[in-house]
This record gives C-alpha cells, sequence and structure tokens, in this order.
C-alpha cells in the first residue's frame, strides 16, 4: 500500500506535465524557402532590367518586351536587327539612373555578326539609335553585358572572341570591360588614358552587374575548360587572361593591377546572369550577390565578407530543368530567365498597398481569445485530474 501512495505524486506529475505540453501551442512552422514560380512563357530571355514602372525583357532574336502592372505587352518596345548565331544576338539590358534619360539600353550583334553595338532605346517613341559601334564580335566568346555605375556612366562587357591577345592590350578593343558615357564618349577619368577599357584580360565576359553596396563593377566569366570564375572588374584591374585562368596572380608578381577571381570553378559550370540584392531588400538577403549558371542549371546565392572581397559561402538556391541565362533583382525579388520562361523567386516583402488575396474560409481567432492558452490549460487539467481520482479509487488509495 505504501508504494501505491508513492507512485501517486509521481503519477499526478506526470499528468500535470502531460496537460501542459498538450494545451501549449506549437507556433507557426518554419517558413520554407520561397520557391521560383513561372511569370510569363518568352524565347530565349537573354536580359531583364527594370525602370519607369516596367520591367524590360530581351529576347535574343530581338525584340524588347515590356511588362506593365504585371502585364507582358503584346507589342515589343523595340526590335533590334540582329544576328542569333552561337552566342550573339540581343543579350544585356540596363536602365540609367538618370530619370531624365527615359529609355534602355541594349548590346546586340549586328545582324551580319561582324560587330556588336550598344543601343539607347527610347521607352516614350522614337527611334533606337547606335551609342557605342563596332565592338568585336564573334559566334563565341562575345560577351553582352550593360549596367550602369554609380557615376551614371555605361559599362559594358565585350569577349576577346577567341583572339586572347586582345585582352592583355589596354589599347585596343575586345576582352575587357568598358566605361563609356551614356553617348559613347570616353570619359576622362578612365584608368587608361583615352580608352574605355575599366579593366582588362577577361576571355569571356557574359554578366554585369554592379554592386550597390560599393560601386564595384562584378562580371561573370566562362573559362576556357576549367576555371570559370566570378570577378570584380576594380578599375585599372587586370583579371590574367590569357597568362592567368582562376586564380594566380601570386604566379605573375609582375602583372600589374592583377586580381584573382573570387569564386573560380574547376568543373565547367557556364556562369551567366549576375544580380545583387540591395540594403533594401529583406534583411535574409540584402547585399547578397546571385548569379546564373548555364552547363550546369543553377541559381546561386552568393554571401560576402564585410569588405565584399571575398566570398563567404556560395549555395545552390535554384536547380532548374533549364539553362538559366539572365539574373535580376526587382520589386517582388529575384528574377531569372531559361530559354523558354522568366520566373520569380518571391524574397521580396510584399507591398502593403496592393490588393491583398481573400482570407481563407477557416475561422481565426480573434484578439484576445485564448485557443490553446490558459483555458485549454485548465480544461485538459480538470480531465485529466478526474481521470487521476478515478484511478486511486480503483488501485483503493485513500
Amino acid at each position: 500500500m505504501r508504494l501505491r501512495r508513492r507512485a501517486g505524486p509521481v503519477s499526478l506529475a506526470a499528468l500535470l506535465l502531460t496537460a501542459l505540453l498538450l494545451a501549449l501551442p506549437l507556433g507557426p512552422a518554419a517558413t520554407a524557402a520561397p520557391q521560383p514560380k513561372t511569370m510569363f512563357e518568352l524565347e530565349f530571355a537573354t536580359g531583364i532590367a527594370f525602370g519607369f514602372d516596367k520591367m524590360f525583357v530581351n529576347e535574343r532574336e530581338g525584340r524588347i518586351r515590356v511588362v506593365e502592372n504585371g502585364r507582358l505587352l503584346a507589342e515589343p518596345l523595340a526590335t533590334i536587327p540582329t544576328n542569333s548565331a552561337g552566342e550573339n544576338g540581343l543579350l544585356g539590358i540596363a536602365v540609367p539612373p538618370d530619370p531624365l534619360d527615359r529609355a534602355v539600353y541594349v548590346f546586340a550583334t549586328d545582324p551580319d555578326g561582324g560587330a556588336n553595338d550598344v543601343w539607347r532605346v527610347p521607352i516614350d517613341g522614337g527611334e533606337p539609335r547606335v551609342v557605342v559601334p563596332d565592338l568585336p564580335a564573334g559566334g563565341y566568346h562575345n560577351g553582352g553585358g550593360v549596367a550602369f555605375d554609380h557615376d551614371g556612366m555605361l559599362l559594358v562587357s565585350n569577349g576577346e572572341t577567341h583572339q586572347a591577345e586582345l585582352s592583355q592590350d589596354p589599347s585596343v578593343l575586345g576582352g575587357k570591360i568598358y566605361r563609356f558615357m551614356p553617348d559613347g564618349a570616353i570619359p576622362d577619368d578612365n584608368p587608361w588614358p583615352g580608352s574605355p577599357a575599366l579593366s582588362i584580360g577577361h576571355r569571356n565576359p557574359f554578366g554585369l552587374a554592379v554592386d550597390p553596396m560599393t560601386g564595384t563593377a562584378w562580371t561573370t566569366e566562362n573559362g576556357p575548360s576549367a576555371f570559370d570564375e566570378i570577378n570584380r572588374a576594380v578599375r585599372g584591374s587586370n583579371l590574367g587572361w590569357p597568362l592567368l585562368s582562376g586564380p594566380g596572380c601570386d604566379s605573375e608578381p609582375d602583372l600589374e593591377g592583377c586580381t584573382d577571381p573570387v569564386l573560380s570553378f574547376e568543373s565547367v559550370i557556364v556562369p551567366t546572369g549576375i544580380a545583387f540584392a540591395p540594403a533594401s531588400a529583406p534583411e535574409e538577403v540584402a547585399g547578397h550577390l546571385f548569379f546564373g549558371a548555364y552547363g550546369v542549371p543553377a541559381l546561386h546565392e552568393v554571401t560576402l565578407d564585410e569588405d565584399r572581397r571575398v566570398a563567404r559561402s556560395d549555395d545552390i538556391i535554384v536547380s532548374d530543368d533549364e539553362a538559366i541565362v539572365a539574373v535580376a533583382w526587382g520589386p517582388q525579388g529575384l528574377y531569372y530567365s531559361t530559354t523558354s520562361a522568366v520566373k520569380l523567386i518571391p524574397f521580396a516583402e510584399p507591398d502593403p498597398d496592393a490588393e491583398q488575396p481573400n482570407p481563407s474560409a477557416s475561422p481565426s481567432p480573434a484578439a484576445g481569445d485564448d485557443p490553446g492558452g490558459a483555458t485549454g490549460f485548465a480544461l485538459v487539467v480538470v480531465i485529466l485530474l478526474a481521470l487521476y481520482a478515478v484511478s486511486r479509487r480503483r488501485l483503493g488509495v485513500k
């Protein structure tokens, strides 16, 4: 009988603990990582840019498409005559930071494939015109990125078109990141006087973006049989090609301005579009770098150190069934294109002024309700105490 009395309090404590655990709310489930959703289908979208409350998307065949109020317009803004063989075509696109310059700037290969040009395309009517003519072109190692830096200068990426000797000579075009004024003139403060080059030693820089935190240009770079790269195109820097592929500046002490890649991949992945999440993005991604890959279809997220020179992490956040081409940050998060569609990863917070979806038909507690709280706990305790009392009587415990 003594053992039974001893067991009683232990059983009561266990029952009370059970009541507490049953009554406590479990809390919300952990938020899953955002999943991409297809916005619309397009034919080989090669560039994405945002401005003037619109989204602009290049199709490689020459069409500049417009998305307004979430709707893809039937008529393109313009159709640029081009040649889409190999790596050619209508490629990069950028919106100038000057709100009075109501245009987009695009990179396109001439119809005969003999040169690349940068076009200024007005968004309010008017004829497109070439502002930067006669850049080197080739079916491969063509380049094709455009962006604007914090000074409003026009940046352009251009490959060496399988002429590696062009890359190390700042006095000639090819194998470089260029810095022009928006009208195509060469700024007086470029690192090499009289040259449009911002950086040299590039092989095939495709994607081009400017870090919103520092103003530094970044590129994706396609290597030969190894060492695809993510590079910082710092003013006056030399990325090493064809003397180097991948890291190796320590082995070239006399190479002035030599800059190792931030990331390099011994296995070919074919990096393509590149973009940054701005400081205004949600905290979990603000300042992060994103880039796509064509050869191993994936979207990478890269975190950087405080100086924004070293990669702390490189994670694949999306593996797609199709090659990834363009990447851009926009109003609702991260946008990217494949060879057949434009997709969105909704990282950004929803607009509080936007119309919200209808609430669920399931009832939800009003403010002051107490589901799973003190009331629920008390009810469970009463039930379990009654069961406890019954069990004691059956055992003959007084």
